[in-house]
């Protein structure tokens, strides 16, 4: 079995659905359903001799990690690329795996048994599927691994070194040496490109600091979930009534709410754009009843999944587990009666970096090289007014958090572009900008979208990158980048674009 909090606990039960807190929150109203579908979904199905499937993470390539039954009471790890489903396997010897996070490299984090032993520890596998027992020497010293940062980075739970007592938070280095975060801590559930880790009771710890964050005053605290690249946290907190999703940004607590009056709510993941997803439901459960829902919440609204795929689908989705940037979306429901792992992706979304020719592109990403407006290929227009070319950078800076922040175009240089636009179908979108130099300060950045400021503010040292989200209404075909009124020295890192 896996040892974790109890609340929040992931076990091998036949429909594989994770525990929620309790309690009775407060009403949170929703989006309107939408007549026109937002997402595709896909069935990922079941390994070979099983019947239930849960993913749990989507890295920006859209390959799919999660837990499938390969027999009536066992679930191995797989992965999911391309319409093909792999079972990851486990340690060898291991009577059982599961997967919970994948980063853009394709590493892969979670738990497997050994064959000494039947409880859990944290394991890490490579790309080419290679799995590496990171638990140690001693079979009572049980774990699991829930987040994996780009370079590798694992994050979970683990007993500690007496191998007594309930798993407390820990990092594995890259090269597999165990760093205990802290007795006060409980087991990380995420980490983020910055090396930020979050757990229970709400915390963020980085190099050694850790910061607690705000719970409702008057409450039991919090759970902390999930963190994206801007340090925007999402999970839990908890009253003496109510368990409730809530995010913490700059770390002031909102609490998000429900959906369709279910007591139960708990955000599961958030993307760089901003875009929450997690599951609501009716209690304490595992697994959880039929009445749970996943939902989506953006822009200020939360949203029942349910209300944005087509209908006669076949589907009921019961949770929201995972979202990268492109906005595709991971979890588990019931389709057609089978208890599923579902891929949903937007009807549009389109990702692109802002890099040289020859840079290594992002998992996910096209790359804009600076070439005038024109056709790119795969379906897609975009480009600069005038050839950009020759100010696109690649900094190959230690600090940049990863690739997309590393490279970047300019927006103010002379006789250079001053204006960006991508062809799209008339509609909403949400739109995410980042703006930044690794190597660089000397800016005053001011970004528009159609015309709306989305990035704003002066970059130092301490804040190299700035980066907003907007929700735009396109009417002409064509979604435009631009500056805005007081900028100098603008720069663009990289844009998601993502149908409303």
């Amino acid at each position: 079995m896996e040892f974790r909090s109890a609340r929040f606990a992931v076990v091998a039960a036949a429909a594989l659905l994770p525990v929620l807190g309790s309690g009775q929150p407060a009403q949170a109203s929703h989006a309107t359903t939408t007549t026109t579908p937002r997402y595709t979904v896909i069935d990922l199905g079941a390994l070979r001799g099983g019947d239930a499937s849960v993913a749990f993470a989507v890295n920006n390539a859209g390959v799919v990690v999660g837990d499938s039954t390969v027999s009536p009471f066992v679930e191995h790890g797989f992965r999911w690329a391309g319409g093909v489903l792999t079972d990851l396997g486990t340690t060898p010897g291991g009577g059982f795996s599961r997967a919970r996070a994948i980063n853009d490299a394709g590493q892969i984090a979670g738990s497997s048994g050994r064959p000494t032993s039947t409880f859990s520890y944290p394991v890490r596998w490579s790309a080419a599927g290679v799995i590496q027992d990171l638990g140690g020497p001693f079979d009572n010293a049980l774990g699991f691994a829930t987040g994996i940062d780009p370079a590798g980075r694992v994050v979970g739970g683990q007993r500690p070194a007496s191998s007594s007592g309930n798993p407390l938070a820990t990092l594995y280095e890259i090269d597999g040496t165990r760093v205990d975060l802290g007795t006060d801590l409980g087991p990380a559930n995420g980490i983020n490109a910055r090396g930020q880790v979050v757990g229970p009771p709400a915390y963020v710890w980085r190099d050694g600091t850790t910061t607690f964050l705000p719970g409702v005053p008057g409450g039991f605290g919090g759970d902390a979930r999930a963190i994206n690249v801007a340090g925007t946290v999402v999970g839990s907190v908890t009253t003496s009534a109510a368990t409730v999703a809530a995010r913490w940004q700059g770390g002031v607590l909102s609490v998000l709410g429900t959906v369709d009056s279910l007591p139960v709510s708990q955000a599961n993941a958030v993307n760089a754009a901003g875009q929450i997803v997690g599951t609501a439901a009716t209690e304490d459960c595992v697994p959880c009843p039929a009445a749970s829902r996943a939902w989506l919440w953006e822009a200020g609204s939360i949203t029942p999944l349910d209300d944005l795929i087509p209908a006669g689908s076949g589907w009921t989705l019961q949770q929201a587990n995972g979202i990268n940037d492109r906005g595709q979306i991971v979890g588990a429901g019931q389709h057609n009666g089978r208890a599923h792992a579902y891929l949903l992706t937007p009807t549009f979304s389109v990702t692109v970096n802002f890099q040289p020719a020859g840079a290594r592109i992002p998992a996910g990403y096209r790359a804009d090289t600076g070439a005038a407006f024109g056709p790119r290929g795969g379906g897609l227009t975009f480009g600069w007014n005038v050839d950009n070319s020759a100010n696109a950078r690649d900094r190959n800076a230690a600090g940049s958090p990863d690739q997309r922040y590393d490279t970047l175009n300019h927006l103010q240089k002379p006789g250079g572009a001053t204006r960006w636009e991508i062809a799209v179908p008339d509609g909403r979108y949400l739109v995410h900008v980042v703006a930044g130099d690794p190597s660089n300060t000397d800016s005053t950045f001011r970004i528009t979208v159609e015309g709306r400021l989305a990035v704003s503010g002066t970059p130092n040292a301490g804040r190299r990158w700035l980066e907003g989200t907007v929700s735009v209404t396109v009417t002409d075909g064509r979604l435009t980048v631009g500056n805005g009124t007081g900028a100098a020295n603008n720069k663009v890192n990289y844009i998601d674009v993502i149908g409303r």
